[in-house]
């Protein structure tokens, strides 16, 4: 098991992947007719942008999900806050991500993600998190809880100091705290900073 390297690094390579896979229009192979995407609608901004709403049912604006990020101060610098809004064989899904850096040791950084799925299966994280696995080693831990009252995943690699939680909001909100080379308890600093029952409210 000692191979195994599950943390922010993978997870951030899936929303590169999917966001390619999005804007170069490739197959869906999960489509019964094997239907070719459509070409993805994507945009990033900062910080400075205004947040948008959105009418009923449809998908969270980026701007709206980048507010809902933390602000750190004290022992954390925050990098630059982004956001997408991506459109896939007709349906479409959100995202904002910011990184950020400990003071102390720029070798310790975190990214927080949060996405909007609007319910849709297989939209970003949502397989990641559908096919949770619970495991124990004496390296690392995948195993479920809770955040806030929200059910939530978790990933610790004690070998690469990398932890991860994903937390479910109404299996439609996603919530992605990704550490590494820290500890676990840095994932409850981001936490306490996160309005949980803000983003449920949004939908």
């Amino acid at each position: 098991m000692k191979d195994i390297r599950i943390g922010w690094k993978l997870a951030a390579c899936i929303v590169v992947l999917l966001s390619v896979c999005c804007v170069c229009g490739c197959t869906d192979d999960s489509s019964a007719g094997g239907e070719i995407a459509t070409p993805a609608q994507t945009a990033a901004t900062t910080a400075q942008s205004s947040p948008q709403t959105s009418a009923p049912g449809e998908v969270v604006h980026y701007n709206t999900l980048i507010e809902y990020l933390p602000t750190m101060t004290n022992n954390w610098i925050a990098g630059e806050k982004n956001g997408a809004t991506m459109a896939y064989g007709g349906e479409s899904w959100s995202m904002a991500t910011a990184d950020y850096t400990l003071k102390t040791d720029d070798t310790v950084v975190a990214q927080v993600v949060i996405q909007d799925t609007r319910g849709i299966e297989g939209a970003g994280y949502h397989e990641m998190w559908k096919n949770q696995m619970t495991i124990e080693t004496p390296e690392m831990k995948m195993y479920t809880g809770t955040v806030d009252g929200y059910p939530a995943y978790f990933i610790e690699n004690n070998e690469a100091s990398e932890y991860t939680e994903i937390v479910s909001i109404n299996d439609r909100f996603f919530v992605y705290v990704m550490i590494e080379n820290g500890k676990p308890e840095y994932l409850t600093v981001f936490n306490s900073q996160i309005d949980f029952d803000g983003i449920a409210d949004l939908a």
